[in-house]
């Protein structure tokens, strides 16, 4: 038999890998088996004095190795599997946070012009006031009220004419009517 000598774990790993591993990575994978379970290994094999008599075949000792490197290049498949979508998630996360910055930069930007909009409206209001200008209107507020004063006495003064027409007209018709009598 030939001796065959793998390459120990540590040579296998790369610098980029060993800076990877060594985040703390935020994976939450779902499972039934609560936190706190201590998995044992169970003999389910042949008994030891089974195991120590028979014999290692050539076959099952060149099949082991294969096995073991099928395994391996299936891990390796998928490590690099799980490295694309990690990176593919990276660069969307980036592509998010770069919007995320030119959204609050808009939002800055747009919460300043609203300040500014509303010390100019304040400005106007005060300017509106000064001068007796209805803001809805557009019309002055005096001048309004100037001509309600003036509507207030011409009525008045109709209705006073009125009345002393009315008085005299009264007073003719009695006259009349006694004359009548």
């Amino acid at each position: 038999e030939i001796p065959m000598v793998f390459p120990s774990k540590k040579q296998c790993v790369s610098k980029t890998a060993e800076l990877e591993f060594s985040k703390d990575p935020n994976f939450n994978f779902s499972s039934n088996i609560p936190g706190d379970v201590v998995f044992k290994a169970t003999n389910q094999g042949l008994p030891k004095s089974a195991k120590k008599t028979e014999p290692v075949s050539k076959k099952t000792a060149a099949r082991g190795p294969l096995n073991r490197y099928k395994l391996e290049a299936e891990l390796k498949t998928k490590n690099q599997l799980l490295e694309t979508a990690k990176q593919q998630l990276h660069s969307r996360l980036t592509g998010a946070q770069g919007i995320i910055k030119e959204l609050r930069k808009e939002n800055e930007g747009l919460v300043q012009e609203v300040e500014k909009l509303k010390k100019f409206q304040e400005t106007c209001m005060v300017i509106l006031e000064s001068r007796n200008i209805d803001p809805v209107t557009g019309s002055n507020i005096l001048e309004e009220e100037e001509k309600t004063k003036e509507c207030r006495q011409q009525t008045m003064l109709l209705t006073e004419q009125l009345i002393a027409e009315l008085r005299l007209f009264n007073q003719t018709a009695e006259k009349e009517k006694e004359l009548l009598q």
